[in-house]
C-alpha cells in the first residue's frame, strides 16, 4: 500500500469511520457504550461500524455481543488478554486490512455517547487541515462535572513531562461544566485522552501503532499524541463536544489484584514517554519530583481537581517508594530493559 496515497472521500463527501471498543471481562458496560453509539451516533449507517476486540474475556462477553449485535458489530475474540495496548493493535491491524477508513476512533468501553452530532462534529474538525492527525474530545463523570479536558498546546518541559502521568492540571478538571466554559476551547492541545480519540488512518500508516513498551496500558495516549505533533501533526482538542466516561473501570472491578500494578505502569511509562521526548535529564531534573509526589500521594477525591486540600499519603510508604525505584529503574535507568522505540514504523500496516 503507497502511503502518500491520499484515500478517497465518499461520493457525499462524508469520510468512513471505524470506531474500535476494547473489551475485558465488561458486558455491562460494553452493552452500555455500544446502544447509546447506536441511538446517538447520527452520522449514516454506511459510514462507520463498530468493531470490539475482546481481550481474552473469561465472563459472557463474547457470547452475548455476538448474539445481542450479530449484524451490528465485528467481534474480534482474542484468545488470551494481551493488555489494552496490544488489543488496540490488534484492532487498528485488522481495521485497515479490512476497511481501510479514512478515521479510526479508539473508545474506551466504559464510554457513553449522549450528543447526537459528537462524531460528526470530531470528523469536521479533522477535515479542516490534512495536518491535524488526531482529535479529542472532553469526558464527563455521570454526574455532569467534568473528569477530562485538553490543554491548549504548550512546549515548557516541566508540564509536558507532568502531562504523563496526569492531566490534573487540565482546565476544569472536577468542576460543573457550566462554571468552565475554558474548558471548551477549540484549538492545539497537549495531549487527546485515549478514552476517545478520533485518528487519521494515515496517522497509523506513517508513524506506527500504539508503543507496546508501555503495554499493558497507561500513558498510550500521551506518547501518541507527543509522536504525532513530533512527526508534524496537530493534535486538536474540540472542548464542546461531550462524552460520559465512567471511568478505570476494569482497575476499579479487580482493584486488589491490579493496584500495586496500576501505581507501576503509571509511574514507569510515564518515565519512559518523559526519556523519550525530553531526554534523561530533563525527566531526571523535571520529571523525579513529579513521578515520587505521584508515587507517595493521591487524591481523596478521585473525582475533584488536583489541589493541596484534596491530597493524601498513599498507604503503604515503603512499598511505593519500592514501587518508585523499580519504576526507575525500568522506565528510566535501564536502557536494555526497553528499547527506545517499540511502535510499527511506517508502512507497516498493510
Amino acid at each position: 500500500m503507497n502511503c502518500n496515497v491520499k484515500l478517497p472521500k465518499s461520493a457525499d463527501g462524508l469520510p468512513f469511520v471505524s470506531i474500535l471498543i476494547s473489551n475485558w471481562n465488561g458486558e455491562e458496560v460494553t452493552d452500555r457504550c455500544i446502544a447509546s453509539l447506536l441511538e446517538f451516533t447520527h452520522y449514516p449507517n454506511n459510514k462507520f461500524n463498530i468493531i470490539v476486540v475482546d481481550d481474552g474475556s473469561t465472563d459472557n462477553s463474547v457470547k452475548f455481543l455476538r448474539q445481542k449485535y450479530l449484524k451490528r458489530i465485528d467481534l474480534i475474540a482474542l484468545e488470551n488478554n494481551v493488555g489494552f495496548i496490544k488489543g488496540n493493535n490488534a484492532g487498528i491491524k485488522y481495521i485497515i486490512e479490512e476497511y481501510d477508513p479514512h478515521y479510526i476512533l479508539l473508545l474506551n468501553n466504559d464510554t457513553q455517547a449522549m450528543q447526537k452530532d459528537w462524531l460528526k462534529k470530531l470528523v469536521e474538525t479533522a477535515e479542516q487541515d490534512e495536518k491535524i492527525g488526531m482529535v479529542g474530545l472532553k469526558l464527563m463523570f455521570p454526574d455532569g462535572r467534568i473528569q477530562w479536558s485538553g490543554r491548549r498546546k504548550e512546549s515548557k518541559p516541566l508540564f509536558l513531562i507532568f502531562q504523563t502521568i496526569s492531566a490534573g492540571f487540565n482546565p476544569g478538571v472536577g468542576k460543573d461544566e457550566k462554571e468552565a466554559n475554558y474548558a471548551s476551547f477549540i484549538g492545539e492541545a497537549n495531549t487527546a485522552s485515549g478514552a476517545c480519540m478520533l485518528v487519521k488512518t494515515e496517522l497509523f500508516r506513517k508513524i506506527g501503532l500504539l508503543d507496546e513498551r508501555l503495554a499493558p496500558m497507561f500513558g498510550e495516549d500521551v506518547e501518541y499524541s507527543f509522536r504525532a505533533w513530533k512527526s508534524g501533526y496537530k493534535v486538536v482538542y474540540r472542548g464542546d463536544v461531550d462524552i460520559i466516561h465512567y471511568e478505570s473501570y476494569t482497575i476499579e472491578k479487580f482493584k486488589k489484584e491490579l493496584q500495586n500494578k496500576k501505581t507501576y505502569w503509571a509511574l514507569r511509562n510515564g518515565m519512559i514517554i518523559s526519556r523519550t521526548y525530553f531526554g534523561f535529564w530533563k525527566t531526571l531534573v523535571f520529571g523525579l519530583p513529579i513521578f515520587a509526589v505521584a508515587a507517595l500521594l493521591d487524591k481523596k477525591d478521585k473525582s475533584a481537581g488536583l489541589k493541596i486540600r484534596n491530597m493524601k499519603f498513599r498507604e503503604g510508604a515503603v512499598k511505593n517508594i519500592s514501587l518508585l525505584f523499580k519504576a526507575m529503574h525500568d522506565g528510566l535507568l535501564c536502557r536494555k530493559c526497553l528499547p527506545e522505540t517499540q511502535y510499527e514504523n511506517s508502512c507497516s500496516v498493510q
